[in-house]
């Protein structure tokens, strides 16, 4: 399921995107690092994205983010091993409804959209997207807690129900997804897509408190081949480069 809502709402975010750690951590799988992240955090809604190599030449994950400092992160295809139908780099994303947990509010509290745009898209129009909620949905395996959770004490939903328990009680979810999932779920723009396809990715995630916007972050993904010196650049930026991590997926 997944709706669309008139571009022109996402082009006036609430305030800009900075750039580093989420809180309260990476609360998803084990061994992932916190940083790189572009935010924005605003009226105690923290919304955060981030792009990570997940296959790397070996095939497995690495906290190397490849980062720009800004909302950019590179990454040369020629340098992962994928499996089949799946990118080299995954993006992850963290919602935190109450960051400073001084205002109740939960992650169903919200609506949310989440943009993934088709390769070489300009950001600007929806239909070159698969837009949808990733939160007010019937059920989802997103790490789920609050301001106190680590990735030993996150909360994982095995059904509908737990899952409708889980969003209503925590103000904190948090995933890692590549585009190759999104691909053979009728998912308009992205249908037939190749995720090891070189070019530029974007992808958007806002929150909503009815119409209006409470938190918005864009990232962009370029997906091409570089010389060594500009990723040892990135590297200094991105920070841990090489360190494996444990996903979920």
């Amino acid at each position: 399921m997944y709706t669309k809502i008139a571009a022109c709402a996402i082009a006036f975010g609430a305030s800009a995107a900075l750039a580093g750690d989420v809180n309260p951590g990476v609360i998803f799988g084990s061994g992932n690092a916190n940083g790189s992240f572009t935010i924005d955090s605003n009226s105690g809604v923290e919304i955060g994205l981030r792009a990570k190599t997940r296959y790397n030449s070996s095939g497995v994950a690495e906290n190397t983010f490849n980062w720009d400092g800004g909302s950019t992160y590179t990454f040369d295809p020629a340098n992962g091993s994928p499996a089949a139908n799946r990118a080299m780099w995954n993006f992850e994303w963290s919602i935190n409804t109450d960051v400073d947990g001084d205002t109740g509010n939960n992650l169903s509290d919200f609506t949310y959209q989440l943009a993934l745009f088709s390769v070489d898209s300009d950001g600007t129009n929806l239909a070159d997207a698969f837009v949808f909620d990733p939160i007010n949905t019937l059920y989802a395996d997103h790490s789920i807690g609050d301001n106190s959770t680590t990735a030993a004490t996150d909360s994982v939903a095995g059904d509908p129900i737990s899952y409708a328990s889980l969003i209503a009680g925590n103000n904190v979810a948090q995933n890692s997804w590549n585009y190759g999932f999104f691909n053979g779920l009728g998912s308009g723009a992205l249908e037939g897509i190749d995720p090891s396809m070189a070019g530029t990715y974007i992808i958007r995630l806002t929150a909503f408190d009815g119409t209006g916007i409470v938190a918005s972050s864009e990232i962009t993904v370029n997906v091409v081949p570089l010389p060594p010196a500009a990723f040892a650049g990135l590297g200094l930026l991105g920070g841990l480069v090489g360190v494996r991590a444990i996903r979920r997926r």
